[in-house]
């Protein structure tokens, strides 16, 4: 074995042991194909409201721009799946926000990987990455082979499915890099069949301005859209719940990720939130509870008006 051999194999190693669920190394490269893609994206105006991802587009796909002399995007992936207790006659919250804030995991576990990066060499140059960063973490993950770009723009693992938690460490070691994953959706058109409101145009298209996920996450006060967030009151997972590589996923392990909240999901039609007091009490430990006890109660009242006024309410998915 090579020494590269064996740094890639300590550094993927520790980060199994580091909780993560999947990890691959892709060669640090401009992607121009991804750049023009992102450009046409935002030139449609497809980004809605997100004017940050306007901000130096190619930053988002140039490893160079992120970190001088960078060779290696080493992807990690954490499973957040848990049994989503869905009904479309109840209220929802999207299952990515019924735990502890991600970011503050994944970057946690990231620094300590770094550590091991810095035991094979000193003065190796490193920079993390978790979704708030401006870089693309799905093209990460897809080349070096976590998983492929599924219809509806996520990243599915065949053995993990697609609800997954994405980061990175560039860094300018040199690594063995890993087959980018290929697509194996083949013809299935569930995830674009189920959206309500046609948010996936085509295959890997997304109009963000339609998304639920986007309306109820980063368009909340524009009150037009609130007829059209059925009832969901933060995220949407409609589009990973019916994909044929979630129908039994293996249940998320990472103790990190759990809160010591006892919070009934089932019933959150039963929920009396009075106060802020009483909102943060409950959700504290939750991704739900950074936004806040004034936006979680405008959106529930009109996903219960929803609810209330839908002439035709389909309780399975």
């Amino acid at each position: 074995m090579s020494v590269i051999e064996a740094n890639t194999e300590r550094i993927k190693s520790a980060a199994r042991n580091l909780g993560f669920d999947l990890v691959g190394i892709a060669k640090a490269e401009y992607n121009p194909i991804a750049h023009d893609r992102l450009l046409n994206w935002i030139d449609n105006g497809r980004a809605g409201k997100m004017k940050y991802m306007e901000r130096n587009p190619r930053l988002r796909v140039d490893p160079e721009l992120t970190l001088n002399g960078a060779q290696s995007v080493i992807s990690v992936a954490m499973s957040y799946w848990q049994e989503p207790h869905y009904s479309r006659s109840e209220p929802y919250v999207s299952i990515y926000a019924r735990g502890k804030v991600y970011q503050e995991v994944m970057k946690r576990k990231l620094r300590s990987l770094v550590d091991e990066i810095k035991n094979i060499k000193e003065d190796a140059k490193t920079k993390i990455a978790v979704d708030t960063s401006p870089t693309m973490d799905k093209l990460w993950a897809r080349e070096s082979g976590i998983g492929w770009q599924g219809k509806n723009t996520l990243i599915i693992n065949g053995k993990l499915g697609s609800f997954l938690f994405l980061g990175e460490i560039f860094t300018d070691i040199d690594l063995v890099y890993d087959t980018k994953a290929e697509d194996r959706c083949g013809s299935c058109t569930k995830c674009l069949d189920i959206c309500p409101t046609g948010a996936l145009i085509s295959a890997n298209q997304l109009d963000a301005r339609k998304c639920i996920s986007y309306m109820t996450i980063e368009d909340t006060d524009n009150r037009s859209n609130h007829g059209e967030i059925g009832n969901n009151i933060l995220g949407c997972d409609l589009c990973q719940l019916v994909c044929p590589y979630n129908r039994k996923p293996p249940i998320s392990q990472n103790a990190a990720l759990r809160t010591e909240s006892n919070i009934d999901w089932k019933n959150i039609s039963s929920w009396t939130i009075k106060s802020d007091n009483e909102f943060q009490e409950r959700f504290s430990e939750t991704i739900l509870a950074k936004y806040g006890f004034n936006r979680y109660t405008m959106i529930l009242s009109a996903v219960l008006v929803n609810l209330k006024t839908a002439d035709r309410i389909t309780s399975e998915i």
